[in-house]
C-alpha cells in the first residue's frame, strides 16, 4: 500500500476506459504528434516548502514518465511561464480571477497551463474539496481531429509541510498523482485493473495497478503499468508498437446472446507461467467505449453528447491493446466507488447478471487483432421479445 489511504483522483468528464474522449468517427481525441505538446508552468511556488524551480523540475519529470514510453511517440516541451491574459499579469496564478482568465485562454485554444494552487483558493472557487483533491487535468480545446490545448492544476496543500487543513503526503505519492493527471492531459481515461487494491493488496497486484486507476493507493503508481503503456501507445503509436503489441476484441452480450451490454469492465490477463503475470501485466477497457452514451431527446430539446460514434456495431464492443502473448478475458462491474471525477466509462451502470468464467487462451501476435472473443453474461433479465407473438 505504500502507507497511503486511498485518495480519489479527479479527471475531466471521462467518456471511456482507455481514451478519455472519442471522436464521432470512433477514433480517440489525441494530440498531434507532428511536434511536441507545448505546455506552460506557473511562475509561483507550489507551496510554502516547494518553490517554483523545484516545482518546475518535478513537473518536467512527470511529463517525462509518459514521453519515455518506448512504444509511444508523444513528446512534451515546457514553452515557458504561463502567458499573461486578461486579469492575469503577474506570473503567479494565485487568485480565482487569475485562474479563470488563464483557463478561458486554454479553452480558447491559446495555451496549455500547469497551475500551482498554493493554498486551495482555486479549488475552493471551483467548488472542489481542497482537502481531498490533489489535482486535476484534461483537454481544454480541440478541432475535428486533435486536442489543441489542455490544463492541469496541482494542489500545494498536500506539499506545504503542514498538518492542516490537510496532512501532507510523500513527494513520491504526490508526483504519482500528478503523473496520473498528465495521463488525462494526454487523452487517457481511468482504468480498472486489480480493483482489489482499493484495500491492502500484494506486491504483484500493486505492480499491475495502473497509474490511471481512479484512486491513489501506492507510490508504485508513479511507474506506468502494462495497461498505461499499452493505451498511451495505442493513442500515440511509435513504430515499435506494431512489432510488440496486438489487440484483443469482442462484444459483451446479455444472456440472450443478442443484446449488447455497455459499460462492463473487460480485462485481458496474460496466462500465468508461475511469475504471476496475470496480476502484474493485465490491461483493460470498458465495453462500448467508442459508442456515444447520450443521443439527445428531440422532445425535450436535450442535446446529444458530442463524443463517441453512433455506429451500432460499436455497442458493447471492446478492444484491448496488449503485448504479444497468450491471454484470458474476464469481465466485471465497474466498482461502485468510481463515480463523478473518479468515474470509468462516463456513466456507472452495474454489470447485469454475473460474469462467466474467463475465456481463452487467446493468442496475440504482432500488429494483429484477435477478434470475436465475445462474452455472454449469465442470468440477466430476458428480453420482452420472447414473450411476444409475431
Amino acid at each position: 500500500m505504500g502507507g497511503l489511504a486511498a485518495i480519489a483522483l479527479a479527471a475531466a468528464p471521462a467518456f471511456a476506459g482507455g481514451p478519455l474522449l472519442v471522436r464521432p468517427d470512433g477514433q480517440p481525441f489525441a494530440w498531434s504528434t507532428a511536434s511536441e505538446v507545448q505546455y506552460r508552468t506557473d511562475n509561483g511556488p507550489l507551496s510554502g516548502t516547494v518553490d517554483e524551480a523545484a516545482a518546475r523540475t518535478r513537473v518536467t519529470g512527470m511529463f517525462d514518465v509518459w514521453e519515455n514510453v518506448a512504444t509511444a511517440s508523444i513528446g512534451y516541451n515546457r514553452a515557458g511561464f504561463i502567458s499573461a491574459v486578461g486579469a492575469f499579469s503577474d506570473g503567479d496564478v494565485s487568485t480565482a480571477a487569475e485562474y479563470a482568465a488563464v483557463e478561458d485562454d486554454c479553452f480558447n485554444g491559446n495555451q496549455s497551463p500547469v497551475v500551482y494552487d498554493v493554498d486551495g483558493t482555486i479549488l475552493i472557487d471551483l467548488g472542489v474539496d481542497e482537502t481531498s483533491i490533489i489535482g486535476f487535468a484534461g483537454p481544454c480545446s480541440g478541432n475535428a481531429a486533435n486536442i489543441l490545448t489542455g490544463r492541469a492544476v496541482m494542489n500545494g496543500l498536500f506539499q506545504d509541510g503542514q498538518a492542516a487543513p490537510v496532512q501532507d503526503i510523500p513527494a513520491a505519492a504526490f508526483d504519482a498523482a500528478i503523473i496520473h493527471e498528465v495521463g488525462h492531459f494526454s487523452g487517457l481515461s481511468h482504468s480498472q485493473v486489480n480493483v482489489n487494491c482499493i484495500n491492502p493488496c500484494g506486491a504483484d497486484d500493486l505492480a499491475g495497478l495502473p497509474t490511471m486507476f481512479p484512486f491513489l493507493v501506492s507510490t508504485t503508481q508513479g511507474t506506468l503499468s502494462v495497461d498505461d503503456i499499452a493505451w498511451i501507445s495505442r493513442l500515440y503509436p511509435a513504430p515499435s508498437f506494431s512489432t510488440t503489441h496486438g489487440t484483443i476484441s469482442g462484444t459483451v452480450f446479455f444472456s440472450d446472446g443478442q443484446s449488447h451490454a455497455q459499460f462492463v469492465n473487460v480485462i485481458a490477463r496474460p496466462l500465468d507461467t508461475g511469475l504471476n503475470q496475470d496480476r502484474t501485466s493485465a490491461a483493460s477497457v470498458i465495453s462500448g467505449y467508442k459508442f456515444r452514451a447520450i443521443h439527445g431527446n428531440p422532445l425535450t430539446g436535450d442535446p446529444a453528447d458530442p463524443f463517441g460514434t453512433t455506429n451500432a456495431a460499436h455497442i458493447g464492443l471492446y478492444e484491448i491493446p496488449v503485448p504479444i502473448g497468450s491471454y484470458t478475458i474476464e469481465v466485471e462491474s465497474v466498482d461502485a466507488q468510481f463515480v463523478d471525477g473518479s468515474g470509468i466509462g462516463g456513466y456507472r451502470i452495474a454489470m447485469p447478471g454475473t460474469a462467466p468464467a474467463p475465456i481463452g487462451p487467446i493468442v496475440v501476435t504482432q500488429n494483429a487483432v484477435s477478434s470475436g472473443n465475445d462474452v455472454t453474461l449469465i442470468g440477466t433479465a430476458p428480453r420482452f421479445d420472447q414473450f411476444e407473438g409475431q
